[in-house]
């Protein structure tokens, strides 16, 4: 099936059908590049907002508002929320009479908040000599409503229309949000953004090319404030990608940068897994007890597999000597676990004694990587 546009011939009497088309044409086409260029969810606000209050008998629940926003469903539909809505706990209960309860508590497990949107036709005004409705002009009223589903519907699947079709009908679910309800006040108890893994989505755009002319960035928020995220693709002076932070007056604080040769300049330190031939070393003072450390950036767990060979050297940390005695060390080992195996004493050749103590040692740990196994 292919879609259609209409064509007009002067002296061509037209039917309000004719100009109606003319709208649907262009709905439709937006709707088509909405939902194949860009992925659903939540464009501007659209916040559940929570307010505290308290039943007659003094037990605490909330007041729920939807906040004003946008939001584009998955058929290329526009939300539109012009006007706060309050979340009625009588529809909660309508369309979860029986909601599952969190363990030993009373009010129920998280339960998501959906927004969908559909039309409705506008009565017509009196068309010009006419003192009673009838043809004339009319209109389609573009309304959004909240629904409350069960614990999983996040994650289920949603038909898409066929390829040459308009926004849907309005059973597309955008989530907002997250609610408990507590069936022995019939009342909100909590909101949220965030339940069972599941985040509420925003919308973005679901493309394989992103130009720019010379530069693209891509940030976390619409407004370039200090602090938000921040990754650049630039040419100018060179090619470069960096990562780093807007500081609030335009420019971008690098923590991570790569220039055109692949050279990587980086603010902090750099984790991850190495390669063979490479070494990682840390070196310090440690007492008697203590697990020596690794080295910055190694995993434990490659350890434990054998992918990283540990080495560590130990030698004996002498105090500052005393006025009448010398320290006389006995033991400077680690064992298997990297614990630190320190003893030694304080030698009087005066007083012919020696008082033994804990005491210190250096140490080296080197990290490297084991040699492939032929």
């Amino acid at each position: 099936m292919t879609t259609t546009r209409p064509t007009f011939l002067d002296g061509a009497i037209l039917a309000a059908a004719d100009l109606g088309s003319l709208e649907t044409i262009g709905r439709d086409r937006d709707a088509r590049h909405a939902r194949n260029l860009h992925t659903p969810g939540v464009c501007a606000g659209m916040a559940l907002e929570k307010k505290d209050a308290k039943t007659a008998d003094g037990r605490d629940y909330v007041d729920v508002t939807l906040g004003l926003g946008y939001a584009v469903d998955g058929t290329g539909r526009e939300l539109v929320v012009a006007n706060e809505v309050q979340l009625s706990p009588d529809r909660f209960f309508d369309d979860n009479p029986n909601p599952p309860l969190e363990s030993g508590e009373t009010f129920s497990v998280w339960h998501p908040v959906f927004v969908r949107g559909f039309d409705q036709p506008l009565a017509g005004s009196p068309a010009q000599g006419q003192c009673a409705n009838g043809p004339g002009r009319g209109g389609v009223e573009e309304l959004v409503e909240v629904e409350f589903g069960r614990p999983g519907d996040p994650d289920r699947d949603q038909p898409l229309p066929a390829p040459d079709a308009g926004p849907g009908s309005g059973a597309w679910r955008v989530l907002v949000g997250f609610v408990r309800y507590d069936p022995g006040i019939r009342r909100f108890t909590a909101v949220g953004s965030t339940a069972d893994g599941v985040t509420v989505s925003r919308a973005g755009a679901a493309a394989s090319l992103v130009a720019g002319a010379g530069r693209v960035e891509l940030r976390t928020r619409s407004t370039a404030d200090a602090g938000v995220p921040v990754v650049l693709l630039d040419s100018v002076p060179a090619a470069s990608l960096t990562f780093g932070t807007h500081d609030g007056t335009g420019g971008v604080a690098p923590l991570l940068s790569v220039d055109a040769s692949g050279n990587v300049t980086a603010s902090g330190t750099l984790r991850g897994l190495q390669t063979v031939g490479s070494l990682r070393v840390l070196s310090g003072t440690a007492s008697d007890g203590t697990v020596l450390p690794l080295p910055d950036g190694v995993d434990q767990a490659a350890v434990d597999s054998g992918a990283l060979v540990v080495s560590v050297v130990v030698s004996p940390h002498l105090p500052t000597p005393r006025a009448t005695t010398f320290f006389v060390p006995r033991t400077c080992e680690v064992d298997a676990d990297r614990r630190v195996s320190a003893t030694g004493g304080w030698v009087d050749l005066a007083a012919n004694t020696v008082t033994d103590e804990a005491a210190s040692c250096d140490f080296l740990v080197l990290v490297s990587v084991a040699e492939a196994t032929p």
